[in-house]
């Protein structure tokens, strides 16, 4: 009965996994008139954030900022970088170059 038991159990977390990376996804930040938009975001561990950067004469950059970090994006005016996101958390990010630009990302 015990084997019977772990071997439902072992089962069902394969199932669960599978349906956490079936609504992995993206979603896209703009950033635009000193502002991301939308400024806080909720995903999915394993969702990539795509940033589309739409100014072409002002630069921004994306560096993240406290305990939850993710890779710095570049000063750029236009393109779209992405950031997958593979841990639970709060990650937060600023424009270094426009003070109050900031953002967030919920990943659950």
């Amino acid at each position: 009965m015990t084997t019977v038991l772990a071997i439902c159990l072992i089962s069902m977390a394969a199932l669960v996994g599978q349906v956490a990376m079936s609504e992995a996804g993206s979603r896209t930040v703009v950033l635009k008139d000193l502002a991301f938009s939308p400024k806080r975001v909720s995903i999915n561990r394993g969702s990539t954030i795509k940033f589309r950067f739409l100014e072409p004469d002002t630069d921004h950059n994306v560096t993240s900022i406290g305990s939850k970090r993710f890779k710095t994006i570049q000063n750029r005016t236009t393109g779209t970088v992405r950031r997958t996101f593979t841990r639970g958390g709060i990650y937060r990010y600023e424009c270094t170059l426009h003070p109050g630009m900031t953002g967030r990302v919920t990943v659950r």
